[in-house]
């Protein structure tokens, strides 16, 4: 077992290598079907695009842009809730080899009758417009409604930021956990620069604890050898503890570095995984279910 993890972990790993110069662009679509596949500028293939393919979606003005733009992948994003300050939202990832993803991004935002707005990310591949955060007390700084499209909390300076950045999503990130620590972290979605909202909320630390930028995950970036629909890991990046939903048919979690080296394993209490001792970094986080399924889910450790 050990043996067949550790090359799961080094094929991650020369994967992981062959994309070092990948670019990644953030779409909002404009159709709201709300059927995966069926909305206009739906991707074709949802992996990997064949060399030499050029019929990356299933609208032929988007396939016309994405061309020779060196795109290597156009996928539906998983990890963003499908909602926008417009309603239901497909979330769509443009993965290109070292191009230049911010003329890319001003093409596609151009292309308004099938796209209504491209972001061009970070080599990180934070999302855009997303955060994970945990409030200091339980009772402050929880949602209380909705007011012209903005979230509004019991807490008068947390509304100011929320008004400022737009914050239309924000939701318990684990509402049926009984940890104090779990029920604390939110995700958020704004209309705005996710890094500029973090700014705002780390300065406001008597209401927020922490506040992290989050990846994008998509079936093309997914490391999963197995479905766990329901299994969520929050924060990523992580500083010191590393939090898991849906734990009750995990039977261990392993941690690797990214020289495939086995750090920790962990046989119980699955929701809270202590990383504050391992060094900054990438590594690989495999849980195991009770039918001896696993998932590998890439981890940066702050």
């Amino acid at each position: 077992m050990i043996q067949k993890t550790t090359l799961t972990i080094f094929l991650l790993l020369s994967v992981l290598f062959s994309f070092a110069q990948d670019k990644y662009i953030q779409i909002e679509m404009v159709d709201q079907t709300p059927t995966i596949g069926a909305f206009q500028g739906a991707p074709t293939y949802y992996y990997d695009v064949p060399f030499g393919a050029t019929d990356y979606s299933n609208d032929a003005g988007l396939n016309a842009i994405l061309a020779g733009n060196n795109v290597i992948a156009y996928d539906v994003i998983e990890s963003l809730p499908n909602v926008s300050t417009n309603g239901f939202a497909h979330w769509t990832l443009v993965v290109c080899d070292n191009c230049d993803n911010n003329q890319l991004a001003t093409d596609l935002s151009a292309y308004s009758s099938v796209i209504r707005n491209a972001y061009p990310l970070n080599d990180n591949r934070e999302a855009y417009n997303q955060l994970y955060l945990k409030i200091a007390d339980i009772n402050i700084g929880t949602p209380t409604g909705v007011t012209n499209g903005i979230i509004t909390t019991n807490d008068a300076g947390l509304n100011a930021i929320f008004t400022t950045h737009t914050v239309y999503f924000y939701q318990q990130s684990f509402p049926s956990s009984s940890q104090n620590s779990l029920l604390r972290a939110y995700t958020l979605l704004c209309d705005c620069d996710a890094a500029l909202l973090k700014t705002d909320l780390d300065a406001y630390t008597s209401v927020i604890e922490v506040a992290e930028r989050t990846f994008i995950e998509s079936q093309l970036l997914s490391t999963t050898e197995a479905v766990f629909t329901d299994v969520n890991i929050y924060p990523n990046p992580v500083k010191d503890k590393l939090n898991i939903s849906k734990t009750e048919n995990i039977t261990s979690v392993e941690i690797y570095s990214i020289q495939g080296k086995r750090m920790r394993t962990q046989k119980s209490q699955f929701e809270t995984i202590d990383m504050s001792q391992l060094k900054s970094g990438l590594y690989f986080v495999t849980l195991t279910d009770n039918a001896n399924r696993s998932n590998t889910f890439k981890i940066v450790k702050k």
